[in-house]
């Protein structure tokens, strides 16, 4: 029944006279209106406060009945007369989408322009048999068009004709049976990688975040009237410790537990936060190998459903730590020219897996893994002594001035450097690199190790740089440009010769890549 009322809504399909223009579901007009009821809420609390009780108190008690339905009605209105004035039209060679009541908007987006077509259901629209359409076309705003409210069925007819017609395979009929067969005989492939909710739960383990403490603090703030007292108040905790009599009061195995308490404390909630966020994001996590490339499908609340043209690849990154290497984990990505859904910059195509599980996933993109044989270069070991000797004088300055000025037990901030130095040596002694004919490999990271695999053929551009600390010891830095991923951390290979740099790039890029080459010094 539902499928006959989204057909007649949305027009039926393509006819043999042209395209047929196509309405989003009925049901969208209730998920608009749930989310409208937290600001008919927040207008009846307004209300409330305001002067209305009086008004109803001085006879006006009759209005009531009419201003509460007005508060929903009117938005109801205005949603109802977008819904009707917002249409698609799946052409042979665009995408049409009119919109607008008084201003119409009418926006043709060609099929070559578009780059991913992601299908995505939160919580109340899996409950409705509904999906939302997010089509990128590339441009400086992401998602630039979106479909909110359709069938899941014309959420997949859509998806697989834009891919189709991108692609040539189809020449702009587009039959809803054949997007719906293929679709079939996508739901009944062999996923190449998929995670129960034991692979999830392991996977939350590693992935310690302090969310659910931010969490709590902001409910510590918005929620301390539900409790008698300071039970609520930081600083009031904060005065009985420095209370010197409350704390010479307590016994050493009190304190002592206190502390271990506390840090126990902050180690589950970090725990707790990492699994809850890692179980919201991952549940029921699959991989698919489909005609275009990945299909993945993963969320609790939010089911995302996107494919990742294999094309479109540039680079793999594995990711691990010291305590999930030792255990055998890894966590395999992509960098890709498209943003992940969700505003990740990268593609997680393997979140909790073994080497054995990473290699077949890797084998179809043309990407190869470390062989165990190959052997890498370390960066010179100045990456490490030289900023712990700046960071040495400027603690030394710092503790001198705070010790002299305000307290002499201000003077055990030069302690701070001999952590901070280890962490400094794991960090050099990490960080090296690889070149094969077709392929560089570069490690980073101690404590979030990652190794980066980039094929030659995707190199945009070499930048050597050298600072004026660099001058002296004759060394460089080269930054790979490399298309999509985040622009914030470009892949670096840091403090090396000079002499041994410029030969790097000119390996990297090749006699005939006519590639970017700069070179830059500060």
């Amino acid at each position: 029944m539902i499928e006959n009322a989204v057909t007649e809504a949305q027009g039926g399909v393509d006819s043999a006279e042209g395209p047929v223009s196509h309405r989003l579901h009925p049901l969208t007009l209730l998920i608009n209106f749930i989310g409208l009821l937290p600001s008919v809420g927040f207008a009846l609390v307004a209300l409330t406060w305001s002067n209305f009780d009086k008004a109803l108190d001085a006879g006006f008690l009759w209005l009531a009945p009419l201003i509460i339905p007005l508060i929903f009605a009117i938005p109801m209105f205005f949603t109802w007369l977008a819904w009707s004035r917002f249409s698609y039209t799946v052409g042979a060679e665009d995408l049409r989408i009119q919109s607008g009541v008084l201003s119409r908007n009418n926006r043709s987006i060609p099929y070559e322009r578009i780059q991913d077509v992601n299908v995505e259901q939160k919580l109340i629209a899996r409950f409705l048999g509904l999906a939302k359409v997010k089509i990128e076309t590339g441009g400086s705003g992401g998602d630039e068009d979106s479909l909110d409210a359709v069938s899941l069925l014309e959420a997949e007819r859509l998806r697989d004709i834009i891919r189709d017609r991108k692609a040539g395979l189809i020449a702009g009929t587009g039959s809803q049976t054949d997007a719906v067969e293929g679709v079939a005989d996508e739901e009944d492939s062999t996923p190449v990688f998929a995670m129960n909710n034991t692979r999830v739960f392991v996977a939350g383990l590693f992935d310690f975040s302090f969310i659910l403490l931010a969490l709590l603090g902001a409910a510590a703030q918005n929620l301390d009237f539900l409790l008698p007292g300071e039970v609520f108040d930081p600083r009031y905790w904060a005065g009985l410790w420095m209370d010197q009599e409350f704390v010479n009061g307590l016994s050493f195995g009190t304190r002592v537990l206190g502390i271990l308490g506390a840090i126990g404390s902050l180690v589950f909630i970090g725990v707790a936060s990492g699994v809850i966020r890692t179980f919201v994001r991952e549940y029921g996590f699959r991989l698919d190998r489909v005609k275009a490339g990945f299909r993945r499908r993963r969320g609790l609340f939010t089911l995302t459903d996107m494919v990742m043209p294999i094309q479109r690849v540039q680079a793999a990154i594995i990711k691990t730590g010291p305590i999930r290497e030792r255990f055998g984990w890894y966590h395999l990505k992509f960098q890709s020219l498209a943003s992940d859904v969700g505003g990740e910059s990268d593609h997680s195509a393997a979140p909790c897996a073994k080497p054995d599980e990473i290699e077949p996933i890797m084998e179809e993109t043309g990407i190869r893994n470390a062989a165990p044989e190959l052997i890498f270069d370390n960066v010179d070991s100045a990456m490490w002594w030289r900023d712990a000797l700046i960071l040495a004088l400027a603690l030394a300055a710092i503790a001198w001035a705070l010790s002299h000025f305000l307290h002499p037990a201000f003077f055990a901030l030069i302690l701070l450097w001999i952590p901070v130095t280890a962490s400094m040596i794991l960090n050099w002694r990490r960080h090296r690199y690889a070149l094969t004919k077709d392929q560089l490999f570069v490690h980073t990271g101690w404590w979030s190790r990652k190794l980066t695999i980039l094929p030659l053929r995707k190199i945009q551009s070499v930048d050597l740089e050298q600072s004026p600390l660099d001058h002296p010891l004759n060394l460089a830095t080269l930054t790979i440009g490399v298309a999509g991923g985040s622009a914030l951390t470009p892949l670096k290979i840091n403090h090396i010769d000079y002499q041994r740099a410029m030969d790097l790039r000119l390996n990297l890029l090749g006699p005939s890549s006519g590639l970017i080459s700069t070179a830059k010094q500060h």
